[in-house]
């Protein structure tokens, strides 16, 4: 049987690796923000907003996670996505 420690160190570890991916994630959006920032796109495109979380919810029950769950979550990581892009094209704005 597995102890308390033993599980806590298995959920660390997820932890980990769910950190790496977010700041993967972030990585990308960096290069997002780049490509948006000289095409003119705003940072905040509500249509892919609203498919990105419907996407990811309703990959949520073949996962065994409740899809409101998993909207909640991807409405936090896109709401933090979306303002990282923001400042980065608020650093790349000429000076006044």
């Amino acid at each position: 049987m597995d102890t308390l420690a033993a599980l806590r160190r298995e959920i660390d570890a997820l932890d980990d690796g769910i950190l790496e991916l977010l700041a993967q994630r972030m990585a990308v959006a960096r290069r997002v923000a780049a490509y948006k920032h000289e095409a003119g796109i705003p940072a905040r495109l509500a249509d892919r907003i609203e498919a990105v979380k419907e996407r990811n919810a309703g990959n949520a029950p073949a996962r065994g996670l409740d899809p409101r769950y998993v909207r909640t979550i991807w409405a936090i990581i896109i709401e933090e996505t979306c303002s990282f892009e923001e400042r980065l094209f608020a650093e790349q704005a000429p000076a006044a």
